[in-house]
């Protein structure tokens, strides 16, 4: 969780898409995924707190808005679907999404329902995976945003979907004592990491911002397809 925060720091996203596969190599996903889920909460809480001015609202409102409608159904697929045929086909989906949009950025015009249909499968991907960032970044990226306005547009709709995916959690009986002690355990280490990220963030501005984000989706469709293929 210390390297994951210090990730999102730089690049806006990826606290859960690095954080839960390495976790579920050593304890059981569904605790992994509560986990993480409350790691990454107090992380992108603290960032949307220091970055709420760069926020760019409309694009911010169709992502969560949709999210709330389909975190019901990631619920559903974390407590009744084998975990790794998803994961495989959530690894290669992301991959092939992101290899798309970088042979063809520029010819993709941003389109207000891409990011509302990018909303909605974050929301599932929020309960179901923890992993909800890479429908939201291709979309962010399809728009054009800054790198300052994506990481602070990215932090806000993370404080939502994990405040809402937590109550979830919670209700639906998931939150159990180890997940709440390991995160409590990791919230030092996430203070460190990202303020790692943060000092680092004036190297990554432009072109080369836009490469780490790219470099980002592709490790984490790689990661999270290898997390299922090995079970």
């Amino acid at each position: 969780m210390m390297f994951a925060a210090l990730v999102q720091s730089l690049g806006g996203f990826g606290f859960a898409l690095l954080a839960v596969p390495l976790s579920a190599l050593a304890i059981d996903l569904k605790v992994a995924v509560i986990a993480v889920n409350v790691g990454s909460l107090y992380n992108t809480l603290i960032l949307f707190v220091r970055t709420r001015r760069d926020i760019d609202r409309e694009v911010a409102w169709r992502f969560n808005v949709p999210a709330v409608l389909g975190m019901p159904l990631g619920l559903y697929v974390l407590a009744n679907v084998a975990q790794d045929p998803l994961k495989i086909v959530l690894g290669a989906i992301i991959i092939v999404a992101t290899l798309a949009l970088m042979r063809g950025a520029g010819n993709f015009a941003p389109r207000r329902w891409i990011e509302v249909l990018a909303g909605w499968l974050a929301g599932i991907l929020s309960t179901a995976t923890g992993a909800n960032g890479p429908p939201l970044v291709l979309a962010a990226q399809m728009r054009g945003l800054a790198p300052d306005t994506l990481r602070a547009t990215l932090a806000f709709t993370f404080t939502i979907s994990g405040s809402l995916s937590f109550l979830m959690f919670f209700a639906a009986g998931l939150v159990s004592r180890d997940a709440l002690l390991l995160a409590l355990a990791a919230v030092p280490l996430i203070v460190v990491g990202r303020r790692i990220g943060i000092r680092l963030q004036p190297r990554f501005s432009g072109r080369r911002f836009e490469r780490l984000v790219y470099g980002l989706l592709f490790l984490s469709g790689i990661s999270v397809g290898l997390s299922g293929l090995l079970g």
